[in-house]
């Protein structure tokens, strides 16, 4: 059975706790494995860090993809903590196509926000994404 997205309509400071919390949740997994490895090794471990910080989350939600009142599609989703999507990436960089996925995803789920976060550069990487926060492309 597939899951689907139960938000919770945070306050805005609650949300900013919520992003620094998952920030440091993904800080530390990619401190601890480091990059290189398949993104589901940086899914599995995520999983584990916000259990191990006491973090509430749902895991593999998908989302529906509506066009004139129709749905036209699903597409998974990581993870969401409260309001928050989190999207998962193991690569090189994070691109503009990575920040515009992100941005059609919020636009599609009623998230307040989006944070993307790159376990497979040189550094750890993340964007966060919200509404009105248009990406230039």
């Amino acid at each position: 059975m597939e899951s689907v997205l139960d938000l919770q309509n945070v306050s805005n400071k609650k949300m900013i706790d919520i992003t620094s919390l998952v920030t440091v949740a993904a800080e530390n997994v990619y401190a601890n494995v480091g990059p290189g490895f398949e993104i589901q090794i940086y899914q599995r471990a995520m999983g584990l860090e916000l259990d191990a910080l006491k973090i509430p989350y749902s895991r593999d939600l998908w989302i529906d993809l509506v066009y004139r009142q129709q749905r036209i599609g699903h597409k998974r989703v990581d993870f969401v903590v409260e309001d928050l999507m989190v999207l998962v990436r193991a690569q090189a960089s994070l691109d503009i196509q990575d920040e515009i996925q992100a941005s059609t995803y919020l636009r599609n789920t009623g998230c307040k926000a989006v944070l993307l976060v790159n376990f497979g550069a040189d550094q750890f990487e993340f964007r966060h994404i919200q509404p009105g926060a248009y990406v230039n492309f």
